[in-house]
């Protein structure tokens, strides 16, 4: 009680102060709260949601909703929402998934870019651009797709192709595929370990280049963007979704070759000079920070020139594989083989070359372009000394010999053993 005296004695002296102090802050507020909702781009919207906030609170917490139903069911995803920006800007299932329970169970849980795009306009639109807005398509018109099981499409290519999907209402992309579940974290799309789903292995090995180079080593030591690159430093620049606008010769499935060298011998893109050079002056710039032009520079021009040479030992060996078969000396020769699922009976080398129903010195070459090719460029592009060496143009070097080897023996068995002159 004698707190309490002491309160109201003071609160009668010095009403008139508090008083004054109580309509300055208010005032302050006011004026503040006046300034936000003239300027912010996003006023109305952010008001609405704080508003809507006591409500969504309890909306989500009756056992009836959907995010009551899923906090027991699906504790684990409900997690990862209740821990993401979707929670604290108010939304829920609903508002991705839509009201329709059966409609959601019949679409299995996905979302399409197009919803997603009513929030994120611009990434999706930069998306439909990109390389990645294609592959979902790539994969079902390719032959190696196109003989597997539909087990090993769905779960061995789908896996990683299906960021490309097309939806019903002209979307494109899985968003969830580089921010995955209900937590849809920026900062986790950002980590080397979100490209490492897919951009991985024999045939496209980004992710182990990076990882055995000194920008690799010095990010993952410290996870500090600002000491060393991440995937996202030089191929999202300012987090762009975009078309790739850094890449000269090293772009995804066997690069690209300049428009004034001799045609590629499988299929490659096409860059003019002026591209080329547009090109890097935009990967020199992410460079900046760290190296000088001189030294980031001359690095790339050494990539490209390993590029070309690549490039040579594929069109050497491609060259040998062709003159085979005009000699009819493939075992067995493509029309006495099970038939290509787009070319028929005709040989493919490269591009939409299979791995199975070919022959030997075909599967030689399989694994020199598609491998080891991949292999030797990507790795001198992200600066793995070791994986471009010892894991890239060694094995093209012997895989050209196996190759000479095969067809010197092809040769030689058709011509028969040797007259015995008596």
């Amino acid at each position: 009680m004698p707190s309490f005296t002491f309160l109201r004695s003071f609160y009668r002296r010095h009403r008139s102060h508090i008083w004054l102090w109580l309509s300055v802050q208010l005032g302050i507020f006011a004026l503040g709260a006046l300034v936000f909702w003239s300027v912010h781009p996003h006023a109305p919207e952010i008001a609405q949601r704080l508003a809507e906030k006591p409500m969504f609170l309890l909306e989500i917490r009756d056992e009836k909703s959907c995010e009551g139903c899923h906090q027991k069911i699906d504790p684990g995803m409900y997690k990862q929402w209740a821990e993401s920006v979707h929670f604290r800007v108010n939304v829920g299932c609903a508002d991705c998934h839509g009201n329709d329970h059966e409609a959601a169970f019949s679409a299995k849980g996905k979302v399409s870019a197009g919803v997603c795009g009513k929030c994120h306009e611009q990434e999706v639109t930069e998306f439909a651009k990109s390389g990645h807005a294609t592959t979902e398509a790539d994969a079902v018109g390719n032959a190696r797709f196109l003989l597997q099981s539909p087990a090993i499409q769905q779960e061995g290519c789908m896996g990683c192709h299906s960021i490309g999907a097309r939806f019903e209402d002209g979307s494109v992309g899985a968003c969830n595929k580089c921010h995955p579940g209900h937590e849809f974290s920026s900062a986790m799309a950002r980590e080397p370990e979100a490209c490492e789903v897919c951009h991985i292995g024999p045939d496209h090995p980004q992710v182990e280049a990076y990882r055995t180079s000194v920008h690799g080593v010095l990010y993952l030591s410290h996870r500090d963007p600002e000491r060393a690159p991440t995937c996202a430093t030089c191929h999202m620049p300012n987090g762009a979704h975009g078309k790739q606008n850094t890449l000269t010769l090293g772009e995804i499935a066997s690069g690209a070759v300049p428009n004034d060298e001799p045609p590629p011998s499988i299929p490659m893109r096409r860059l003019d000079r002026k591209q080329m050079a547009e090109n890097r002056a935009r990967m020199l710039a992410i460079c900046g920070p760290c190296h000088s032009q001189r030294f980031a520079r001359e690095s790339l021009e050494r990539a490209d020139v390993i590029k070309l040479e690549a490039d040579a030992l594929v069109a050497e060996a491609r060259a040998i594989i062709e003159n085979l078969k005009e000699e009819n000396l493939l075992d067995p020769m493509p029309n006495d083989r099970p038939a290509h699922p787009i070319a028929g009976h005709a040989m493919v080398l490269g591009g939409q070359q299979t791995y199975e129903n070919t022959s030997v010195i075909e599967q030689a070459f399989f694994r020199l372009y598609k491998f080891y090719h991949a292999k030797t460029y990507k790795s001198a592009y992200h600066h793995s000394p070791d994986y471009l060496h010892w894991k890239g143009i060694v094995f093209m070097k012997m895989e050209l010999d196996k190759i000479r080897s095969e067809a010197r023996w092809l040769r030689t068995k058709s011509s028969g053993p040797a007259e015995v002159i008596e």
